[in-house]
């Protein structure tokens, strides 16, 4: 399903740096007029790509400001990062021996215990195998991963030109390359039949989707015995809305149609 090599468009790559712009001038207040300075001179080819696709325009003062299509795409992007955490991350460590998510202890474990644990060399991670199947675009995961995990960071020197530059983008690449394939799943059972990739990551997603549900539940519960959130399995900074039933996710080839929206 999935194959090496794998490659980011250079729009590809704009579309996610626009998102992350917009991110910041939309939900954190940054202001950018048409005249960039310093550091910011290395955005302006962003900025063309972005007035291009209708995401930005200029008022009055020539300052960029976002347009209802840039609106539209954030919140996109929003809802794709809401449902990639609700529904997504937790794939990122799985027993394939046992079958055991190790985020089924995530309330269990306090913060430096859960590091820890699911860091442990049995668990392996099937999210890109996940995407593939889902025929979801794997880079949009892993974009996803490294705005959660603070990748895209507006405080490291430079940081204009990182967003467009090729490093980070390699990094995907490598990380997609080098993920776990669906092919690389198939084993032999006991019984000495063949149980191909597909079989497995369909049964993976089955199980994950209902353990999904269950963290859930727990979580909102525990947000109302003590008012707060312990080890989250969500972020609290983008609230936690559910995107879609979870009940839809019992069906593995259910595709939420914000994927393919930009």
């Amino acid at each position: 399903m999935g194959y090496k090599h794998f490659t980011i468009s250079d729009s590809q790559r704009k579309e996610y740096a626009s998102g992350f712009l917009l991110d910041l001038m939309i939900n954190r207040g940054y202001q950018y007029s048409v005249v960039l300075e310093d550091a910011d001179k290395d955005l302006e080819p962003l900025f063309v790509y972005m007035m291009s696709r209708d995401y930005l325009t200029l008022d009055k003062e020539n300052n960029y400001t976002h347009t209802v299509k840039g609106l539209e795409k954030l919140e996109n992007l929003k809802k794709r990062y809401e449902e990639y955490l609700a529904h997504f991350d937790l794939f990122c460590a799985v027993d394939l021996e046992t079958g055991e998510f190790a985020f089924e202890k995530i309330f269990e474990l306090e913060d430096d215990e859960w590091e820890l644990y699911v860091n442990d060399e049995r668990f392996v991670d099937l999210r890109i195998a996940v995407a593939w199947f889902k025929k979801i675009n794997p880079s949009d995961f892993v974009f996803l991963s490294f705005l959660k995990e603070g990748q895209f960071n507006v405080s490291n020197n430079n940081w204009q030109f990182d967003i467009l530059s090729g490093l980070i983008w390699e990094q995907i690449e490598e990380i997609i390359d080098t993920a776990i394939q669906i092919e690389e799943l198939e084993y032999l059972s006991e019984e000495g039949s063949i149980i191909n990739g597909m079989q497995v990551i369909e049964d993976v997603i089955r199980q994950g989707a209902k353990l999904s549900e269950k963290l859930y539940r727990e979580e909102e519960n525990l947000k109302h015995e003590n008012g707060e959130y312990p080890n989250d399995y969500y972020d609290s900074e983008y609230g936690n809305h559910v995107v879609t039933t979870y009940e839809s996710y019992y069906d593995p080839f259910f595709i939420n149609p914000i994927w393919y929206i930009f």
